[in-house]
Protein backbone atom coordinates (compact mmCIF):
# COMPACT_ATOMS: atom_id res chain seq x y z
CA UNK A 1 0.00 0.00 0.00
CA UNK A 2 2.85 2.43 0.87
CA UNK A 3 4.51 1.83 -2.49
CA UNK A 4 1.21 2.54 -4.30
CA UNK A 5 0.80 5.84 -2.44
CA UNK A 6 4.40 6.80 -3.23
CA UNK A 7 3.72 6.18 -6.92
CA UNK A 8 0.61 8.35 -6.84
CA UNK A 9 2.51 11.12 -5.06
CA UNK A 10 5.23 11.01 -7.74
CA UNK A 11 2.61 11.30 -10.47
CA UNK A 12 1.02 14.28 -8.69
CA UNK A 13 4.40 15.99 -8.31
CA UNK A 14 5.12 15.51 -12.02
CA UNK A 15 1.68 16.86 -12.96
CA UNK A 16 2.13 19.91 -10.73
CA UNK A 17 5.60 20.53 -12.16
CA UNK A 18 4.25 20.32 -15.69
CA UNK A 19 1.42 22.69 -14.81
CA UNK A 20 3.84 25.20 -13.25
CA UNK A 21 6.09 25.01 -16.30
CA UNK A 22 3.13 25.64 -18.59
CA UNK A 23 1.97 28.59 -16.49
CA UNK A 24 5.50 30.03 -16.40
CA UNK A 25 5.79 29.70 -20.18
CA UNK A 26 2.44 31.40 -20.67
CA UNK A 27 3.43 34.22 -18.30
CA UNK A 28 6.71 34.77 -20.17
CA UNK A 29 4.84 34.80 -23.50
CA UNK A 30 2.29 37.31 -22.18
CA UNK A 31 5.01 39.56 -20.79
CA UNK A 32 6.90 39.38 -24.11
CA UNK A 33 3.74 40.22 -26.05
CA UNK A 34 2.93 43.16 -23.77
CA UNK A 35 6.49 44.46 -24.12
CA UNK A 36 6.26 44.25 -27.91
CA UNK A 37 2.86 45.96 -27.94
CA UNK A 38 4.15 48.75 -25.69
CA UNK A 39 7.28 49.22 -27.81
CA UNK A 40 5.26 49.21 -31.03
CA UNK A 41 2.88 51.83 -29.65
CA UNK A 42 5.84 53.99 -28.61
CA UNK A 43 7.50 53.63 -32.03
CA UNK A 44 4.24 54.47 -33.81
CA UNK A 45 3.92 57.69 -31.81
CA UNK A 46 7.53 58.64 -32.54
CA UNK A 47 7.06 57.85 -36.24
CA UNK A 48 4.00 60.10 -36.49
CA UNK A 49 5.85 62.96 -34.81
CA UNK A 50 8.80 62.31 -37.14
CA UNK A 51 6.52 62.60 -40.19
CA UNK A 52 5.37 66.01 -38.97
CA UNK A 53 8.99 67.03 -38.41
CA UNK A 54 9.82 66.07 -41.99
CA UNK A 55 7.05 68.34 -43.27
CA UNK A 56 8.39 71.24 -41.22
CA UNK A 57 11.89 70.52 -42.53
CA UNK A 58 11.03 70.56 -46.25
CA UNK A 59 8.58 73.45 -46.10
CA UNK A 60 11.47 75.91 -45.88
CA UNK A 61 12.95 74.50 -49.08
CA UNK A 62 9.57 74.75 -50.76
CA UNK A 63 9.20 78.37 -49.66
CA UNK A 64 12.62 79.24 -51.07
CA UNK A 65 12.28 77.26 -54.30
CA UNK A 66 12.55 79.37 -57.41
CA UNK A 67 10.25 77.08 -59.37
CA UNK A 68 7.65 74.73 -57.89
CA UNK A 69 7.30 73.00 -61.25
CA UNK A 70 10.91 71.82 -61.00
CA UNK A 71 9.98 69.93 -57.83
CA UNK A 72 6.81 68.56 -59.42
CA UNK A 73 8.78 67.22 -62.37
CA UNK A 74 11.42 65.68 -60.13
CA UNK A 75 14.30 67.86 -61.28
CA UNK A 76 14.57 69.75 -57.98
CA UNK A 77 14.53 68.30 -54.46
CA UNK A 78 14.74 69.41 -50.86
CA UNK A 79 18.11 69.87 -49.17
CA UNK A 80 16.91 67.13 -46.80
CA UNK A 81 18.42 64.27 -48.78
CA UNK A 82 20.55 61.24 -48.00
CA UNK A 83 21.45 60.40 -51.58
CA UNK A 84 19.78 59.63 -54.89
CA UNK A 85 16.00 59.54 -55.14
CA UNK A 86 16.29 55.93 -56.30
CA UNK A 87 18.08 52.91 -54.88
CA UNK A 88 17.52 51.07 -51.61
CA UNK A 89 17.65 52.03 -47.96
CA UNK A 90 18.10 49.86 -44.87
CA UNK A 91 15.21 50.42 -42.46
CA UNK A 92 15.26 50.25 -38.63
CA UNK A 93 13.50 46.86 -38.58
CA UNK A 94 16.18 45.32 -40.83
CA UNK A 95 14.12 45.30 -44.02
CA UNK A 96 15.07 47.10 -47.22
CA UNK A 97 13.14 49.92 -48.86
CA UNK A 98 13.22 50.31 -52.65
CA UNK A 99 12.64 54.03 -53.13
CA UNK A 100 11.45 53.70 -56.73
CA UNK A 101 9.07 50.89 -55.80
CA UNK A 102 7.73 52.89 -52.85
CA UNK A 103 7.22 55.89 -55.11
CA UNK A 104 5.25 53.79 -57.57
CA UNK A 105 3.08 52.49 -54.74
CA UNK A 106 2.17 56.09 -54.00
CA UNK A 107 1.49 56.73 -57.69
CA UNK A 108 -0.64 53.72 -58.58
CA UNK A 109 -0.72 51.31 -55.66
CA UNK A 110 1.84 48.88 -57.13
CA UNK A 111 5.63 48.68 -57.29
CA UNK A 112 5.51 49.21 -61.06
CA UNK A 113 3.28 51.72 -62.88
CA UNK A 114 2.41 52.60 -66.44
CA UNK A 115 1.18 56.05 -67.43
CA UNK A 116 -2.31 54.67 -68.01
CA UNK A 117 -2.36 53.07 -64.55
CA UNK A 118 -1.32 56.35 -62.93
CA UNK A 119 -3.99 58.24 -64.87
CA UNK A 120 -6.68 55.65 -64.13
CA UNK A 121 -9.66 56.92 -62.14
CA UNK A 122 -9.96 55.04 -58.86
CA UNK A 123 -11.53 55.66 -55.47
CA UNK A 124 -8.19 56.89 -54.10
CA UNK A 125 -7.15 58.75 -57.27
CA UNK A 126 -10.33 60.10 -58.89
CA UNK A 127 -8.71 62.95 -60.85
CA UNK A 128 -7.58 61.02 -63.94
CA UNK A 129 -4.92 62.92 -65.88
CA UNK A 130 -4.56 65.27 -62.91
CA UNK A 131 -3.64 62.46 -60.50
CA UNK A 132 -0.42 63.44 -58.68
CA UNK A 133 2.80 62.11 -60.22
CA UNK A 134 4.61 61.73 -56.94
CA UNK A 135 8.35 62.41 -56.86
CA UNK A 136 10.75 61.97 -53.95
CA UNK A 137 11.33 65.47 -52.61
CA UNK A 138 13.33 64.55 -49.52
CA UNK A 139 14.58 61.54 -47.60
CA UNK A 140 16.74 60.77 -44.60
CA UNK A 141 16.75 59.92 -40.92
CA UNK A 142 14.96 61.74 -38.16
CA UNK A 143 18.40 62.16 -36.55
CA UNK A 144 19.32 64.41 -39.49
CA UNK A 145 16.47 66.72 -38.47
CA UNK A 146 16.65 66.32 -34.70
CA UNK A 147 20.15 65.16 -33.65
CA UNK A 148 19.26 65.51 -29.97
CA UNK A 149 16.50 62.90 -30.27
CA UNK A 150 19.00 60.11 -29.55
CA UNK A 151 17.83 56.54 -29.99
CA UNK A 152 14.28 57.74 -30.68
CA UNK A 153 15.61 59.20 -33.92
CA UNK A 154 15.87 55.76 -35.54
CA UNK A 155 13.08 56.59 -37.96
CA UNK A 156 13.59 56.76 -41.71
CA UNK A 157 11.57 59.35 -43.63
CA UNK A 158 10.58 59.78 -47.26
CA UNK A 159 8.81 62.93 -48.47
CA UNK A 160 7.01 62.94 -51.81
CA UNK A 161 5.66 65.97 -53.66
CA UNK A 162 2.75 66.06 -56.09
CA UNK A 163 0.68 68.62 -57.93
CA UNK A 164 -2.65 69.77 -56.58
CA UNK A 165 -5.09 67.30 -58.22
CA UNK A 166 -7.87 69.89 -58.24
CA UNK A 167 -6.07 71.70 -61.04
CA UNK A 168 -7.78 71.09 -64.37
CA UNK A 169 -4.78 71.61 -66.65
CA UNK A 170 -4.09 67.89 -67.14
CA UNK A 171 -0.40 68.47 -66.40
CA UNK A 172 0.71 67.05 -63.03
CA UNK A 173 4.34 67.98 -63.73
CA UNK A 174 3.70 71.73 -63.82
CA UNK A 175 2.08 74.20 -61.46
CA UNK A 176 -0.89 76.02 -62.99
CA UNK A 177 0.50 79.16 -64.58
CA UNK A 178 -2.76 81.06 -64.04
CA UNK A 179 -2.18 83.03 -60.85
CA UNK A 180 -5.94 83.25 -60.36
CA UNK A 181 -6.42 79.48 -60.59
CA UNK A 182 -7.35 77.72 -57.35
CA UNK A 183 -4.40 75.33 -57.69
CA UNK A 184 -1.74 77.92 -58.45
CA UNK A 185 1.10 77.60 -55.94
CA UNK A 186 -0.55 74.58 -54.28
CA UNK A 187 1.16 71.20 -53.89
CA UNK A 188 0.66 68.03 -51.90
CA UNK A 189 3.35 66.70 -49.59
CA UNK A 190 3.15 63.08 -48.51
CA UNK A 191 5.45 61.56 -45.88
CA UNK A 192 6.12 57.95 -44.92
CA UNK A 193 7.88 57.30 -41.60
CA UNK A 194 9.49 53.88 -41.11
CA UNK A 195 10.31 52.83 -37.57
CA UNK A 196 11.32 49.73 -35.64
CA UNK A 197 8.94 46.78 -35.19
CA UNK A 198 7.78 47.31 -38.82
CA UNK A 199 6.00 50.52 -37.78
CA UNK A 200 4.75 52.60 -40.71
CA UNK A 201 3.00 55.99 -40.45
CA UNK A 202 1.98 58.15 -43.41
CA UNK A 203 0.58 61.66 -43.57
CA UNK A 204 -0.38 64.06 -46.34
CA UNK A 205 -0.66 67.83 -46.25
CA UNK A 206 -1.78 70.47 -48.71
CA UNK A 207 0.73 73.32 -48.93
CA UNK A 208 0.04 76.70 -50.50
CA UNK A 209 2.94 79.02 -51.34
CA UNK A 210 2.21 82.72 -51.38
CA UNK A 211 4.77 85.51 -51.54
CA UNK A 212 7.67 83.37 -50.39
CA UNK A 213 5.87 81.71 -47.49
CA UNK A 214 4.18 78.32 -47.29
CA UNK A 215 0.94 77.76 -45.45
CA UNK A 216 -0.42 74.29 -44.69
CA UNK A 217 -4.14 74.23 -45.38
CA UNK A 218 -4.92 70.60 -44.49
CA UNK A 219 -3.42 67.57 -42.72
CA UNK A 220 -4.50 63.98 -42.73
CA UNK A 221 -3.09 60.61 -41.78
CA UNK A 222 -3.21 57.95 -44.49
CA UNK A 223 -4.11 54.51 -43.20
Amino acid sequence: MWRDERGIALVLVLLCATLFLALSGALVAVMGTETTISATFREASVALEAADAAIVRVVDDLANASDISAALSGTATSTFRDGAVTGTRQLPDGTTLDLMGATNVERCGASRCTDSEIDAITAERPWGANNPRWHVYGSGWLSDIAPAAGEAARVYLVVWIGDDPLEADGDPFTDDADVDAAGHGVVLLRVAAYGAYSVRRRIEVVARREEGTVRLTSWREIR
